[in-house]
């Protein structure tokens, strides 16, 4: 439960301009009721008369809903530079960026209080009111997070700065997951087959992505389970998700699933997206090789980390029930990841080079069981590029490219 209220709270974008605009309406509660009691407290400029409070609070309306058209104005430009650019994938990077969410919610948040004051402005008991005082501060507020939120923007359109994003999470679903392993909350055990006859089937009740594996429901059951998909999977409505290993199968839900993936158990969807960012950069229409080359290097990054542990799938135990859920495989997330380079870069010396320069970082602390992955991904790009379209000089510096990814750093 703890892992779904927080993936919700991560991919959603609505929920804190949500708060902030049920903030403005518990702020326009406590001046209506309570701003005769600050009378003696508060300075006496704060209070205005009926009319010129409501001359006030129409102003910073007025003004606040220009500040909110030119914001919606230019996240949606954001957004079309984020699905043409980059990837329609990183498209939520941006909805839930932190600064942007707190801004649209101020601005929420004083439209809420101002237009709910102008409302009841003309009820007030008292000949002055608080609200206008408020009012203003909250609009100030507002000035200033809407020109942090164009900083916010002009640096969210940088490349470097979504490239440098999308690292930083995979690298923190990685240290997770090492942390969890170091802490024995989860074991790597060796991948073994599953067959259809072990055990009571547990089937998608929908189509869409494993987004979690929802490990704190084990409690304390005693029924083995053991699992045929690995988180960021696709499965259909029907598709077989594992096995209960006994009768007396728990009726509980063990996988997440949604239409939209997600990287908080799942390192390579925020390689995937780097891999997209990439691709696009080399593709004939973008043509920024330059990016695609930063991608590459921060794939190798990720893989690093990634690497220092071999391959092999969760296990999960209490004590009296092992639950096995498997894992992507090195080859695989090496293969999706670096080989649709070949596609547009066989051609291209620098972006190639970069994909080598990117295994050979990936090998610098890889566990001694990947040797044979390593050497067999680089084998599949040394075939599929033509050397002998090369010239000599592109052809030494790819070999040395090469020879480097081959060589283990010690």
């Amino acid at each position: 439960m703890v892992r779904r209220i927080r993936l919700l709270l991560d991919d959603s974008a609505w929920f804190v301009p949500f708060l902030y605009g049920m903030g403005g309406i518990v702020l326009t509660t406590f001046t209506q009721v309570f701003g005769e009691f600050f009378r003696d407290l508060l300075p006496e400029f704060i209070y205005l008369d009926l009319d010129s409070a409501a001359s006030v609070l129409s102003s910073t309306f007025t003004s606040l809903m220009t500040m909110m058209t030119f914001s919606f104005s230019t996240i949606l430009v954001v957004l079309t530079t984020y699905s043409s650019q980059f990837s329609p994938r990183t498209i939520n990077n941006f909805l839930t960026n932190t600064s942007a969410k707190h801004t649209l919610g101020l601005f929420i948040m004083t439209t809420v209080y101002g237009i709910s004051n102008l409302f009841l402005v003309r009820t007030a008991d008292e000949g002055v009111v608080l609200s206008s005082g408020i009012s203003v501060l909250l609009v100030i507020c507002s000035i200033w997070a809407f020109v942090k939120f164009i900083q916010t923007v002009s640096v969210s359109i940088q490349a470097e700065r979504l490239l440098s994003e999308l690292h930083k999470e995979a690298l923190s679903v990685i240290s997770e997951q090492k942390d969890a392993i170091e802490s024995n909350e989860v074991h790597l055990v060796l991948p073994r087959s599953v067959h259809s006859l072990e055990g009571q089937a547990v089937r998608a009740p929908q189509t869409g992505y494993i987004r979690l594996f929802l490990r704190e429901k084990q409690g304390d059951h005693e029924t083995d389970f053991e699992s045929v998909v690995a988180v960021g999977d696709f499965v259909a409505k029907g598709d077989l998700l594992g096995f209960w290993k006994g009768e007396d199968a728990p009726d509980i839900e063990l996988f997440e699933i949604g239409e939209v993936r997600s990287s908080m158990q799942d390192p390579s969807f925020a390689i995937e997206k780097l891999s997209e960012i990439a691709l696009r950069g080399i593709s004939p229409g973008i043509n920024d090789p330059n990016t695609a080359i930063h991608a590459i290097h921060y794939i190798g990054d990720i893989l690093r980390e990634l690497c220092e542990l071999p391959d092999g799938d969760f296990l999960y135990s209490n004590g009296k029930s092992d639950w096995h859920v498997k894992r992507k495989t090195l080859e695989t997330i090496l293969f999706e990841s670096l080989s649709p380079m070949q596609t547009y870069a066989s051609r291209d010396i620098f972006v190639m080079g970069s994909v080598f320069e990117a295994i050979r970082m990936a090998r610098l602390q890889a566990h001694e069981t990947l040797d044979s992955t390593f050497e067999d991904m680089i084998q599949y790009f040394a075939d599929v590029i033509d050397w002998d379209r090369l010239h000599a000089k592109e052809q030494n510096y790819l070999r040395n490219k090469m020879n480097r990814a081959k060589k283990m750093t010690t």
